[in-house]
C-alpha cells in the first residue's frame, strides 16, 4: 500500500514537472515578439516624423488642408492682382488730368524759372519800381520790334542775328522816367553789368553799316534766331542795339541774362 502511494506520489511529481516545463518553454516568444512589434512601430513614426513626414492618413488630411489654402491665396492673389490694375489705371488716368500746360506745350514752367524769367526795374530816376515778367512783356506787343541785327566784335567778325524783343524806350516810359535821370545800368544775373547814358538807350536809329538806309532802336530781346532763351540758363534777356556808326563794334554791349535794369 504504501509502495503504491509513493508511486502516485512520483508520478504527480512527474506530471506536473512536465506541465511546467512546457509552460516556460511557450511563454518566452509570445512575451518577446509583442514588445518588438511595438518598438517597430513606434520607430518608424518617430523616423517619418524626423524626416518631416507623416502618417498616410495625417498626411491625406493635409493634403486636402493644403489644397484649399493653395485655392485660397490663388483667389486671393487673383483679387489683390485686378486691385492692383485698378489702382494703375486709376493713377493713369490721375496723371492725364493733372498734366500741366507746361507738358502741353513743351515749355519749363518751373517755380524757379518763373522768378528768372521777370525783369527788374528800380533806381532813382524813376517814378515807380516794377517787376516785369515775360509774359506782361510780350502782351506789350505794339511796342515789339523784330528784325535781323548786324554785329562785329573786337576780333573784326562780321555777323547778322534774328532777334525778337520790345523797346527800351517803352519799358522805361512804363516805369516813368524822371526829368534829372542820365543812366542806365544793366545788371546780369550772375552780376556782371554794364552803364550806358539814358540818351544813347533812347536814340532808335542805330544803323547797320552794311545797309545804312535801315535803322534800328535799342531793345529787349527774348528770342534769338528761331528760338526763345532757356530761362534755366538765365534770365532769358539780352540787351541789343545796331551800331551808332559804320564800323562801330557793337557786340561786346549785348548784355546777356539780364535780370535788373537800373535807371538814376
Amino acid at each position: 500500500m504504501k509502495k503504491k502511494k509513493t508511486i502516485m506520489i512520483l508520478l504527480l511529481i512527474m506530471l506536473v514537472l512536465t506541465f511546467s516545463g512546457c509552460k516556460s518553454v511557450e511563454a518566452p516568444p509570445t512575451g518577446i515578439d509583442e514588445p518588438n512589434n511595438i518598438s517597430q512601430t513606434q520607430n518608424e513614426k518617430d523616423g517619418q516624423e524626423q524626416l518631416g513626414e507623416e502618417p498616410e492618413e495625417e498626411a491625406s488630411a493635409n493634403g486636402e488642408e493644403d489644397s484649399e489654402g493653395f485655392s485660397e491665396a490663388f483667389d486671393t492673389s487673383k483679387i489683390e492682382s485686378e486691385e492692383v490694375k485698378q489702382e494703375d489705371k486709376e493713377q493713369g488716368a490721375s496723371n492725364e488730368d493733372n498734366e500741366t500746360d507746361s507738358e502741353k506745350t513743351g515749355e519749363p514752367a518751373s517755380a524757379e524759372n518763373k522768378d528768372i524769367a521777370s525783369l527788374t526795374i528800380e533806381g532813382t530816376g524813376i517814378d515807380k519800381a516794377l517787376i516785369l515778367s515775360l509774359d506782361d512783356l510780350k502782351e506789350m506787343k505794339e511796342s515789339h520790334f523784330e528784325d535781323d541785327f548786324y554785329s562785329l566784335n573786337s576780333y573784326g567778325t562780321k555777323e547778322y542775328f534774328h532777334f525778337k524783343g520790345i523797346k527800351l524806350k517803352a519799358i522805361l516810359g512804363k516805369a516813368g522816367l524822371k526829368e534829372d535821370a542820365t543812366t542806365v545800368r544793366f545788371v546780369a544775373s550772375d552780376g556782371y553789368n554794364m552803364e550806358f547814358s539814358l540818351e544813347q538807350m533812347l536814340k532808335e536809329d542805330y544803323i547797320d553799316e552794311e545797309n545804312p538806309d535801315k535803322k534800328y532802336p535799342v531793345i529787349i530781346a527774348w528770342h534769338e534766331n528761331g528760338k526763345d532763351y532757356d530761362a534755366s540758363k538765365g534770365a532769358p534777356f539780352r540787351l541789343v542795339m545796331g551800331q551808332k556808326e559804320p564800323g562801330d563794334v557793337n557786340k561786346p554791349q549785348w548784355v546777356q541774362n539780364i535780370a535788373k535794369i537800373v535807371i538814376d
